[in-house]
């Protein structure tokens, strides 16, 4: 027996599932990552220039929660985030200054406050929003996860121009041992550790890495 082919068609048809119940694999969102290189990115840009020159403005800390190093507190935690308030946005620029000089592929990496922006310039700047010594006491009598400290960043990534290409979140949480341990030297750490996160995201951007991870 012959089919015309319509017939054949119209039995075809029958096999194939409804349109609407063909499911779609939604496409993965590259533009926000979150826990990749950092704790989390937004790019407004899907690449950077290899070869801008890198302006970092030093962070500000006004405004930053400072958690038990807030006045009142006890001295030693008031004294701790004294310091990393005046000195942290230093500590943060000096190391990411030096991982991203060692890490590339950026001609010119720069600290400055003020000044003329080259036309190739990418500038990064944003503000301490954490800056908590945590508690040695709780750390002695709660264990390893008590009394925890963090220090946490907002910044952006703009061109001369000040349009937007990226933002991105990082902190630090380091949970000292049961005999707990300086609060300064600790919180310094953070500081320059999130600086070399930060050039390490820029980095792998420029290059066109993955930052998911």
């Amino acid at each position: 027996m012959r089919f015309s082919p319509v017939a054949v068609l119209l039995g075809a048809a029958w096999l194939l599932p409804p349109m609407s119940a063909v499911a779609k694999e939604p496409s993965p969102d590259r533009t926000h990552i979150e826990d990749g290189i950092l704790d989390d990115i937004v790019l407004k840009s899907p690449s950077i220039p290899p070869d801008a020159v890198i302006v970092m403005r030093l962070f500000t800390t006004e405004g930053a929660d400072l958690g038990t190093g807030a006045e009142g507190g006890k001295d030693t935690r008031v004294d701790a985030a004294k310091t990393v308030q005046s000195d942290g946005p230093k500590f943060l620029a000096d190391a990411f200054r030096a991982k991203l000089q060692e890490v590339g592929p950026f001609p010119q990496v720069r600290v400055d406050e003020a000044g003329d922006l080259p036309a190739n310039a990418l500038v990064i700047e944003g503000r301490f929003t954490q800056i908590n010594p945590g508690s040695k006491a709780k750390r002695y009598w709660g264990g390893f996860g008590a009394g925890k400290s963090g220090l946490e960043v907002q910044g952006t990534v703009r061109n001369a121009k000040g349009d937007l290409l990226a933002e991105f979140t990082q902190k630090r949480i380091v949970v000292m041992g049961v005999f707990g341990g300086s609060y300064l030297p600790k919180m310094r750490k953070d500081c320059e550790s999130i600086g070399e996160d930060i050039a390490r995201f820029l980095s792998a951007y420029a290059k066109g890495e993955d930052l998911t991870h």
